[in-house]
């Protein structure tokens, strides 16, 4: 069930949104919701790029990599062995 939400968006978006609407022959929400949910899977991916590693790294030194990105999230001074 979808429902009502009230957004203000700048005049560019919104004309970058009703360009895509025509474009794509869809509505605003659509258009709309195929974003958040591009936006949503980017944004994991790059969480989870880390992950690539984790094959590459002994257990102590990834326990020790993820407490440090825990401890800092800004700045990540860390050794690894590898």
């Amino acid at each position: 069930m979808k429902r009502a939400i009230n957004l203000r968006l700048e005049e560019n978006v919104i004309v970058m949104l009703n360009q895509l609407t025509k474009e794509l022959h869809t509505t605003k929400t659509e258009v709309i919701e195929k974003a958040i949910s591009f936006f949503s899977k980017q944004n994991n991916l790059k969480h989870n790029q880390l992950l690539q590693y984790a094959g590459n790294l002994k257990s102590n030194n990834a326990q020790r990599m993820l407490e440090n990105i825990k401890d800092d999230k800004n700045f990540k001074d860390f050794e690894l062995d590898l």
